[in-house]
């Protein structure tokens, strides 16, 4: 590909792929966490209807990882649910003593085992050494693995922990027969300079895939997962519409679009299913879609100028009107007269009513509606529109 950056359904920056800039291309799989850490969030709690819904959904996208919490009420039922479908994406679930029995019963076979790095939550939380602590998650590897399990060691508070104990702690793990490492920024304390750093670390001090788990407390979430992708991470923990502890996690719509346009990572990801997906976690969680979110919100693809556009599709570069053409994520331009509408705006949306007007009966619409918009500090409905259009001569199409 002579121009990775311009392509039929995005142009991005041509400066993303110079020398000493792109990184080198790996593979790399989204695990979502919208389950898992969507049961952290204050405002949402899921039934097992709502999980497994999501779960169908996300492996219609084309999602192949998802996870879940053996600790909220109605954890087993959702388990088996989940299990029962046969989806074509592998369930992670957290390991607890005397309930990952069960979800092994169910057949699953990717376990998150849980090591608290962070000196303060070992002294102040748990009351235990870190070698202590260790000592037991280098215990439950060695028994989830034994029972034939991928084994991923998930470390909270890596963010504030020195290099010296983390790479111990990944020798550990390896030692005990770890198949993944996951660092994780619980409190979205780095910056993407310090996750990419952090992540090549990782990788060079043992032979075990990276996986990176990023909070959006300073939201730099998406910031820092592509960071870590740079870094050599394989594994990226994302979420549907943000959904998570505090200010919520990498949102998968932003990291897939950026890794296939940005990166030329090829995600797997049905990229027109995300706004469907999106829809439905909104409806479930009933937290609404944040209007200027990429991708999914609804002011990503709305505008009030069309003439630009117009032109530009009429010569066959209709994508730089755009950062990604909007039917790649399953939506379209959403043209709205108003305050700042152009003449190109008007006649675009004459036509969508199947309405047609002179050049000079274009131009009095246009000034009617931009009165109207600012008076109403919102732009019109489209009935609205047709309703000064016609009244300023416009005739139907096919008249």
């Amino acid at each position: 590909m002579n121009e990775p950056w311009h392509t039929d359904r995005w142009s991005v920056s041509p400066h993303n792929f110079g020398d000493g800039v792109a990184p080198p291309a790996h593979p790399v799989e989204l695990h979502d966490i919208t389950l898992r850490d969507g049961e952290e969030c204050a405002d949402v709690a899921f039934s097992v209807d709502d999980k497994v819904r999501i779960a169908e959904a996300l492996a219609l996208a084309g999602l192949k990882r998802t996870e879940l919490f053996l600790t909220v009420p109605g954890w087993r039922e959702a388990v088996r649910a989940i299990m029962r479908r046969n989806l074509p994406l592998d369930l992670y679930v957290n390991w607890v003593p005397g309930r990952v029995e069960h979800a092994l019963d169910a057949r699953v076979r990717h376990i998150m085992v849980w090591y608290w790095i962070g000196e303060h939550h070992q002294k102040h939380f748990y009351g235990k050494s870190r070698e202590q602590l260790l000592d037991e998650a280098a215990e439950q590897i060695a028994t989830t693995k034994a029972a034939g399990c991928h084994v991923n060691l998930f470390m909270p508070e890596c963010s504030r922990a020195s290099l010296e104990q983390i790479e111990q702690a990944i020798r550990v793990a390896e030692a005990a027969g770890a198949s993944a490492v996951t660092m994780v920024d619980s409190f979205g304390v780095m910056t993407p300079s310090a996750v990419r750093f952090l992540v090549a670390k990782m990788a060079g001090w043992s032979s075990l895939p990276v996986d990176v788990h990023c909070h959006n407390d300073f939201g730099l979430s998406t910031a820092n997962v592509l960071a870590a992708y740079e870094g050599g991470a394989v594994g990226l923990n994302v979420c549907v519409n943000l959904v998570g502890y505090r200010a919520g996690n990498a949102p998968l719509d932003k990291v897939a679009m950026a890794l296939e346009a940005h990166f030329r990572v090829d995600t797997g990801i049905d990229l027109t299913r995300l706004p469907e997906l999106s829809a439905l976690v909104a409806e479930i969680t009933g937290i609404p879609i944040a209007y200027f979110k990429p991708v999914t919100g609804k002011g990503a693809f709305s505008m009030e100028r069309w003439g630009g556009n117009r032109v530009l599709e009429d010569a066959g570069n209709r994508q730089l009107g755009f950062a990604f053409e909007p039917e790649t994520v399953g939506r379209k331009p959403r043209v709205l007269v108003g305050k700042w509408s152009d003449v190109g705006a008007v006649e675009k949306g004459l036509t969508d009513l199947g309405l047609s007007a002179t050049t000079d009966q274009l131009q009095a619409i246009l000034d009617s509606c931009q009165r109207e918009g600012i008076a109403r500090h919102c732009p019109l409905e489209a009935h609205e529109v047709a309703a000064i259009a016609v009244r300023l001569g416009a005739q139907s199409s096919g008249a």
